[in-house]
């Protein structure tokens, strides 16, 4: 999985005797070449894989595959071990710092003195800080980017809190979903802290370049990468990156437009009351006038709510992938980074290799320079086979994760359409629901007036009693069952309750420790609080 080619350096240490038998070097990873050579080692290579069938070779190719992800990443193929974070209240502290109140269930996973946790505070700049130590020691995930202290709502309100609700469990889902996050030591301190939690492996710092040399080195070209998907996926997501900027500032657009068109809606139903006060002679016209001023106030305050949830829903979750989206552009860039350490790590290998190479081939050996030129030679080695684990680590992780990224991006965008298409059905059937209570008054102003002036003489037989096409029983437009936002988010949050308490008994049917023996008890007693 490296990046360039594998360079053999131990040649002319191993074996110089010119009457010795050629040795045929190949790639210890690739198993399929092996296994080929000790099948036939008198015949071509080329020839013993021509002969094979393309199916059993593409069988092998993914069996081998599967076998070097299962050595580098135990972690993603073992089931026994989770993690699961109940989110129960974001409780209000000083502005942009909230508390989180959380119960956390641990299965299978080492250093942890406890099953079961129950009531776990932290504070928003806590998570901050665990998030900055997630995305530095675990360089081969794309770790999500928590969300913002604050909405695009009214602050206190009830949509801010279901908002963040919302999106912290969303955020929580993702972390312990991840078996390389959960398995980090940090996590054990996070969960088992009390409250003032602080990080505590905050000496950790990142393997990558960061601020001035980072920017100078993202100017060069990007080393070779083999692997195709991920060599698109960074373009991929750093132009998703810039649409999502560009679709926040319409959007931020679209809203300021929203709002003074509520503003101008408004001063013509001031307009519209100043009018019927001139209809001194006519009363039904009157009457037509204020309800119409009437309606467009309330026409202009529901134009303004919609532009607060537009803000709210489209607005908010867009930034939050953009953020997210930068966030999985930087873990690329580190990747790059980190293949560029290993061609450097790998021309340094082939400058020793080649200086004690020199020193060997010299009449009058130096003992100490030989012994100075063989350390530096396997320092450099082990460098070398170090970045080479890493790379090969990180790359087969983030291939597990792009099509994770992926589908939540998909997911997401289709739960922000959904949410904001019921929001704008639902406005305009407000506003079509009040324009139809005044139908009537515009429709027959009096006996002798509005319509009548048109040669309409025959008002007394218009229905008086007409049916409303906005209400429980369904919309006369569509003929279709009326879908309330209500309704739906009710029964949502019944399925949630629903499926907390089946996991809940399942739980407590599985393992019914909820009594501490004395064995346990003494456990923790014993061992220090962090």
């Amino acid at each position: 999985m490296s990046s360039s080619v594998p360079y053999i350096p131990d040649d002319d240490f191993e074996n110089n005797n010119p009457f010795a038998e050629p040795i045929l070097h190949s790639d210890p990873h690739n198993s399929l070449a092996n296994d080929n050579l000790s099948r036939a080692p008198d015949a071509p290579v080329d020839q013993v894989q021509a002969h094979a069938p393309e199916s059993d070779k593409n069988a092998t190719e993914i069996s081998d595959t599967n076998k070097e992800l299962r050595r580098l990443l135990p972690e993603r193929f073992t089931t026994k071990s989770s993690l699961q974070i109940k989110l129960t209240a974001i409780e209000k502290n000083r502005p942009g710092n909230p508390i989180l109140r959380f119960d956390a269930v641990v299965k299978g996973l080492p250093k942890f003195r406890q099953s079961t946790y129950k009531d776990i505070r932290r504070t928003y700049n806590e998570v901050v800080k665990f998030n900055k130590y997630l995305i530095i020691s675990n360089l081969e995930a794309f770790v999500p980017v928590i969300p913002n202290a604050s909405t695009s709502y009214p602050s206190g309100g009830e949509d801010e809190n279901k908002q963040l609700m919302n999106v912290w469990r969303e955020w929580f889902a993702r972390i312990v979903t991840n078996p390389i996050l959960i398995r980090d030591d940090e996590f054990v301190y996070f969960i088992e802290n009390d409250f003032g939690y602080s990080v505590i492996n905050n000496n950790r710092k990142s393997s990558v370049a960061s601020g001035l040399i980072r920017k100078t080195l993202k100017q060069f070209s990007v080393p070779y990468d083999e692997f195709e998907e991920l060599a698109t996926f960074r373009p991929l997501i750093k132009s998703a990156y810039l649409i999502l900027q560009k679709l926040s500032k319409l959007e931020e657009k679209n809203s300021k437009t929203q709002k003074q068109l509520s503003i101008q809606i408004y001063d013509l139903s001031n307009q519209l009351n100043s009018l019927s006060q001139f209809e001194t002679i006519h009363p039904g016209m009157k009457n037509m006038w204020e309800k119409l001023a009437k309606i467009s106030q309330i026409q202009s305050d529901l134009l303004l709510i919609e532009s607060v949830n537009e803000l709210g829903i489209l607005g908010d979750g867009i930034q939050n992938l953009i953020e997210d989206f930068y966030q999985v552009k930087e873990a690329l860039t580190n990747r790059h980074l980190i293949m560029r350490e290993l061609l450097q790590a790998e021309a340094q290998t082939k400058s020793k290799h080649l200086h004690a190479t020199k020193i060997k081939s010299k009449s009058a050996l130096d003992p100490l320079k030989v012994d100075e030129a063989i350390r530096s030679l396997e320092y450099s080695k082990k460098v070398e086979e170090s970045l080479k684990l890493q790379v090969n680590r990180i790359s087969g992780e983030m291939l597990i994760e792009k099509q994770e990224v992926l589908d939540f991006t998909e997911h997401k965008f289709q739960k922000l359409l959904k949410s904001l298409t019921l929001h704008r059905v639902d406005h305009h059937r407000k506003i079509l629901k009040h324009l139809e209570n005044i139908r009537l008054d515009i429709r027959i102003v009096d006996a002798k007036g509005g319509l009548s002036r048109l040669n309409r003489d025959n008002l007394t037989n218009l229905k008086h009693n007409l049916m409303q096409s906005q209400s429980s029983n369904g919309d006369a437009w569509s003929s279709r069952t009326f879908r309330s936002l209500k309704t739906e988010q009710e029964e949502r949050e019944r399925s949630r309750e629903e499926e907390e308490e089946d996991a809940k008994k399942h739980d407590e049917g599985e393992d019914g420790r909820n009594v501490v023996d004395a064995k346990n008890a003494a456990s923790l007693l014993g061992v220090a609080t962090f």
